[in-house]
Formats: C-alpha cells, structure tokens, sequence
C-alpha cells in the first residue's frame, strides 16, 4: 500500500506511534515536503514582488519623464519668449535711431527730397 509516497506494509500501519516514529516521519517526510512547500511560496511571493516592482519602477519612469518633459517645455517657453522681448526691443530701438536719423536729415536739410523719401520708407 502506497500513501503519501511512502510504500506501507500491513505490519507497518499497525504499529504503535512513539515518539520515535514520529521523529523519522517528521525527519522523513514532513520537513522535506514543508521546505518544498517553502521554497515554492518564497519564489511565488518573489515573482510577484518583481511583477510589482516593475509596475512601480515603470509608472515611476513614466513620471519621471513626464514631470521633465513638462519643466523643459516650461523652460523652452520662458526662453522663447525672453528671446522675442530682446527681438522686439531691439527691432524698435533700431526703429527709433532711423526715425530719428530721418528728422534729423529733414531739419538740417541734408540731402535731396528723395533720399529724404527714400529714408523714410526704410525707418517704417
């Protein structure tokens, strides 16, 4: 007869339990089949520790690049705008040297009526 892996006689299932047989069924088969049991739910209880923890680790990347993407597209617009208010008062600084240039040329009668237009049409 046959139970649990263990071939039993007939002579072996009427025995008395002492303590003794209890040791070497206990040293025989229960503390391999519970280290076996052990093992199995330590590396099942790793493999979803992994699977969570590269859930996290992902979700934690996606963020980490969203909260960066968010902070340079942030940063390019303040540079960009900076950059068209340097544009823009630079362009109008130039504006004003040509006006001022043209009323300059007009009150000292300096050059002829159509340099003088010509002059003009460039500074506006």
């Amino acid at each position: 007869m046959e139970q649990n892996g263990f071939v039993k006689s007939e002579e072996d299932l009427q025995k008395v339990v002492t303590l003794g047989l209890l040791l070497e069924y206990t040293d025989g088969f229960l503390i391999p089949r519970l280290s076996d049991v052990m093992d199995e739910k330590i590396m099942a209880s790793e493999q979803r520790m992994d699977e969570r923890m590269n859930e996290r680790m992902g979700k934690l990347e996606y963020d980490l690049k969203s909260y960066i993407d968010q902070k340079l597209d942030e940063k390019l617009s303040e540079y960009t705008l900076m950059l068209f208010k340097k544009l823009d008062n630079r362009f109008e600084r130039e504006r004003q040297f040509k006006a001022k240039v043209v009323e300059l040329f007009k009150k000292n009668n300096f050059g002829t009526p159509e340099d003088i237009a010509f002059l003009e049409g460039l500074a506006s």
